[in-house]
């Protein structure tokens, strides 16, 4: 069975005991971006936690996983107050938003570009000075 067909397998598996033990068990930082890339939003977050919690989940994947949750919301000061939501959500992107500020992924396989435009980069600079310029230019794979 190809990387796939495995992945394919995995996020119809409806045993989340089998998901956890299986993300749990993978070394691979690549195989985990494209389970994360094809995972299915609808299912909530307890599978994504699973992922950004595995030590061998990459900086590419977690800025990605970050965006994929709206984490723009985050970075937007004219959003700030007006965030409301599942409690599931809250917790995952500010648990992720925290890891990522926090120098918590490593980066050497996988890149990740947040594909904004300049006037995004620009407004969100000026909203966050603080922030590191990672999330407005993503990150490269290391050869």
């Amino acid at each position: 069975m190809n990387d796939t067909e495995w992945i394919t397998q995995l996020l119809q598996t409806e045993n989340s005991e089998i998901i956890g033990m299986e993300i749990s068990r993978i070394d691979n930082p690549v195989l985990l971006h494209n389970i994360a890339l094809n995972y299915n939003w609808d299912d909530g977050f307890k599978l994504l936690n699973l992922i950004i919690n595995n030590g061998n989940c990459e900086l590419g994947t977690a800025l990605m996983l970050f965006y994929n949750a709206d984490g723009y919301l985050l970075l937007n000061e004219n959003s700030k107050n007006n965030i409301t939501g599942q409690k599931e959500w809250l917790a995952f992107i500010n648990t992720l938003f925290n890891k990522l500020l926090n120098d918590k992924f490593c980066s050497k396989k996988v890149s990740y570009q947040p594909g904004l435009s300049k006037v995004q980069k620009y407004k969100l600079k000026k909203a966050n000075p603080n922030i590191p310029e990672m999330f407005f230019e993503g990150v490269k794979a290391k050869n």
